[in-house]
């Protein structure tokens, strides 16, 4: 970091990385006191990840209300994938070894724009602009397949390619307490999960795919304040637009939905050391790529208790109360229909002690 004339600042840095994963998967049955390979399970899968990325950023003041970043990072990245399994060869009537490969190289640039604009004590303006990718993970590279039941596994897709997006929100804070933000992305490639099936042997798998162009829209309304002396709280509540746009299965497919969520934290102070506290939170029905997922919400209460001079304190959290996190939807396009349903294991009872020793408090001098 170089700081320039008029308060001005530039940065430059520099990043690399490597990473391989080598994933041996081997099944074998057991008969007749001998191991013997299951060929249609195993699979090794080896990977090789190298990221190489340069950096610039600027940033200075633009009179007295108004500051500014540019930033520009350039990032290469170089891949291989190596899946080494088994196929069944119907003239051999047998499975037989294969290796299938995969190369990725490519190179791209990501440019960042920040503007910040102070209107006076009680008004501030934002304007920032982004160019992200999103990588995909290891495992969904892996095309390995997983038993989910009978008919029913998941497979990795070794074609998977990362997304890239383009991101601007413009945000406008009301005397440091309420911040509204309007927001708009685009995502080309975005990865998502897929139902496929095979109705000659009635399988359905589970993958994960680039199926579509998404297209997002939203305002956001986030306010913290303190209300009384024993009582404050934050609110957080988000309206957005989702558009997928692509072809699955070969299927044309465009589905847009309105989504609303609502975020809620209270806390409360009494006398004696007691305290309280109040959150949650309500999801409207909503749509992942192709999976529509059905409304939601939770609702969580703790108490708490000072105790031992101040110096100790008892608290006890009933989380998910009325256990109302169970995630249900259903996918429908071509010739996939299926509904899932989720139960998390929210609901839960916890009692906690916690004992300062110093209230937090260093002593001078003292070493680190």
């Amino acid at each position: 970091i170089k700081p320039l004339k008029d308060g001005a600042k530039f940065e430059a840095g520099f990043k690399a990385s490597h990473v391989k994963t080598d994933n041996n998967a081997v099944y074998e049955n057991w008969i007749n006191n001998s191991a013997i390979l299951d060929s249609s399970r195993s699979n090794h899968f080896i990977y090789n990840e190298n990221i190489t990325a340069a950096y610039v950023n600027y940033s200075r003041k633009l009179g007295k209300k108004w500051s500014s970043q540019l930033g520009l990072r350039l990032e290469s990245t170089q891949a291989n994938g190596d899946s080494k399994g088994y196929t069944f060869n119907s003239t051999h009537n047998k499975f037989l070894p294969f290796n299938e490969k995969f190369k990725r190289d490519y190179t791209q640039l990501f440019p960042t724009i920040y503007l910040q604009y102070t209107a006076n004590e009680k008004n501030s303006f934002v304007i920032n602009y982004g160019r992200r990718i999103n990588r995909p993970n290891y495992q969904d590279l892996n095309p390995f397949i997983n038993f989910l039941d009978r008919y029913t596994f998941q497979q990795g897709n070794p074609n998977l390619k990362p997304q890239f997006s383009h991101n601007i929100e413009l945000s406008h804070t009301y005397k440091g307490f309420l911040t509204t933000t309007l927001n708009y992305s685009n995502t080309t490639d975005i990865i998502q999960q897929v139902l496929e099936q095979n109705e000659i042997t009635n399988e359905t798998y589970v993958k994960k795919a680039n199926i579509a162009t998404r297209n997002q829209a939203g305002i956001a309304i986030s306010a913290q304040k303190e209300i009384k002396k024993w009582w404050s709280g934050n609110i957080y509540t988000n309206v957005s637009y989702n558009q997928f746009k692509g072809v699955v299965n070969n299927e044309n497919i465009s589905i847009g939905l309105t989504m609303l969520m609502v975020q809620v934290q209270q806390q409360f102070k009494w006398g004696k050391g007691w305290g309280a506290e109040l959150s949650g939170f309500y999801r409207s029905n909503a749509v992942e790529g192709v999976i529509f997922i059905q409304q939601m919400a939770q609702v969580s209460a703790g108490f708490s208790k000072q105790i031992l001079k101040n110096k100790g304190s008892i608290r006890l959290n009933v989380r998910d109360i009325f256990a109302g996190n169970v995630a249900k939807g259903y996918s429908k396009y071509g010739n996939v229909d299926a509904k899932f349903t989720n139960v998390n294991d929210s609901r839960a009872v916890t009692m906690s002690f916690t004992y300062r020793f110093n209230k937090g408090k260093l002593k001078a001098g003292s070493n680190r």
